[in-house]
């Protein structure tokens, strides 16, 4: 009778281990899309703890209940969030979310599917992190390199985003290089070209390690471009781009463009 008394005592000992404080979270995990959904940031933040510590799909952690709030506050308009398959382990719960917001549309990546998990101190939240799925983590990859090289002009970050072996496939200006350092100069000469260049995503698309954009680029030509002489005049064209990412960095880039087809457009007029 002791020796089972014992294993019965450990056996419920190993159960409340696996469920933690054995409290239901998942209820109180889905009411935290409830409060997002609601807009009500106060009600979010009463559901943290003081010391709570969150990292957003972008990677960047987030202490403090105030700093977590705020975090949030700049993604609520146009805010909503539908989640599914709420699993709990101890105190930690675990659930997929899709997620809109104007703040990802911007970006022309709207929505974005995160996955994502909560640890509990209580019915607080102490640990909240939410991470890209593959295919949303290759689309916002594409959508940092068009803020940074595309539209920031920082050359240098190139080598952020593009494999040492990357491969171009896009036919390039005469005596521009291949690989990476031929995107480096391509762009150090589009900059030249066309200082207040701006990019603009209008569909991001991706399948598996592929990503397809499609945008419209403007700037006011000051300088020769491919050839040709400045226009001295703002032009607008469209560009399609496919990239194969891996692990974070592009390996591969297709494209088509009208760039010159505007310049030679704009010297008629």
């Amino acid at each position: 009778m002791t020796k089972a008394l014992c294993c019965l005592v450990v056996a419920c000992a190993v159960a409340a281990g696996c469920s933690g404080s054995g409290t239901d979270l998942v209820p109180t995990a889905k009411h935290l899309d409830e409060l997002v959904n609601a807009h009500d940031m106060d009600g979010f933040a009463a559901a943290l703890a003081d010391n709570v510590t969150s990292t957003g799909p972008d990677g960047v952690t987030h202490t403090g209940r105030d700093s977590v709030r705020g975090w949030l506050a700049h993604m609520i308009p146009g805010f909503h969030v539908d989640s599914r398959g709420w699993e709990q382990s101890g105190d930690t719960v675990k659930w997929m979310s899709t997620i809109r917001s104007d703040a990802f549309a911007k970006f022309g990546v709207n929505p974005i599917k995160t996955n994502t998990y909560a640890v509990f101190s209580g019915s607080k939240v102490v640990r909240f992190m939410a991470t890209f799925d593959r295919e949303t983590a290759n689309k916002m990859r594409f959508m940092q390199f068009y803020a940074d090289v595309v539209n920031g002009g920082n050359i240098d970050a190139t080598d952020k985003y593009l494999s040492d072996d990357f491969v171009e496939h896009q036919p390039l200006p005469p005596g521009v290089p291949k690989g990476r350092d031929g995107v480096k100069a391509f762009f150090t000469m589009a900059h030249e070209a066309f200082p207040d260049l701006h990019g603009t995503p209008t569909l991001v698309l991706a399948d598996g390690d592929m990503v397809l954009v499609w945008g419209t680029w403007e700037g006011t030509n000051k300088g020769k471009f491919m050839g040709q002489p400045a226009t001295n005049k703002k032009l607008t064209w469209e560009v399609a781009d496919v990239v194969r990412i891996v692990d974070g960095k592009a390996t591969e880039h297709w494209g088509v463009d009208n760039m010159a087809q505007a310049m030679m457009a704009a010297h008629r007029k």
